[in-house]
């Protein structure tokens, strides 16, 4: 059944985002659909296509420390084809969090949202969910500018692991308001806490 719902979420994940391929022709969609079909059940290809995803995450920083933008968005871009192509992979959560970095330094934040969403709901049982959820919150407030999107993310993250140490963080971080704070007040708030 899990299975079945990650499918069904990839599947109308990868349906919503997709921009210039359109719709495949009724006649070459059987043809592509039995490809796909072989692919899914090719543990070779499937491992060497993995491979290449953790290679471009690899270099998806340059060695003067800045991000290739160019190799995010083909992240971004090939993960997501991988969790499309092979759903019942034991790499899924991974190919998840790779499509997630892609897209969030690609500058693809709504679809890094949604990446870091799918890894708190289709792979609750994870043990990065709490992860996966603060991330969300920082795309949101951080890059996006949506404060009370952020807040939201980062309320659900302590209401559902109370005890993770991220979530006593950002207990802390929204009841001091810090999360309303500038980047200025920010730093001086870390300063005085010690923490800077």
């Amino acid at each position: 059944m899990k299975k079945l719902i990650i499918l069904i979420a990839t599947s109308f994940l990868l349906f919503s985002c997709e921009t210039d391929k359109g719709e495949h022709a009724a006649d070459s969609h059987s043809t592509t659909e039995h490809k796909e079909d072989v692919k899914k059940t090719d543990p070779v290809k499937e491992k060497a296509e993995f491979e290449a995803l953790q290679d471009l995450e690899d270099h998806l920083m340059n060695s003067d420390l800045t991000i290739d933008i160019k190799v995010a968005k083909d992240l971004y871009k090939k993960a997501l084809a991988f969790t499309k192509d092979y759903p019942n992979s034991k790499d899924l959560e991974l190919a998840l969090d790779y499509a997630a970095k892609g897209a969030e330094n690609g500058g693809l934040y709504k679809e890094a949202v949604e990446m870091y969403h799918q890894l708190g709901v289709v792979l609750p049982e994870s043990n990065k969910t709490p992860i996966y959820m603060y991330e969300k919150g920082k795309v949101l407030e951080d890059k996006m500018q949506d404060k009370e999107a952020a807040k939201a993310a980062y309320k659900e993250l302590i209401k559902r692991f109370p005890r993770n140490p991220l979530s006593k963080d950002m207990k802390s971080y929204l009841k001091n308001g810090v999360i309303d704070m500038t980047k200025e007040e920010k730093i001086k708030y870390y300063e005085e806490k010690g923490k800077i």
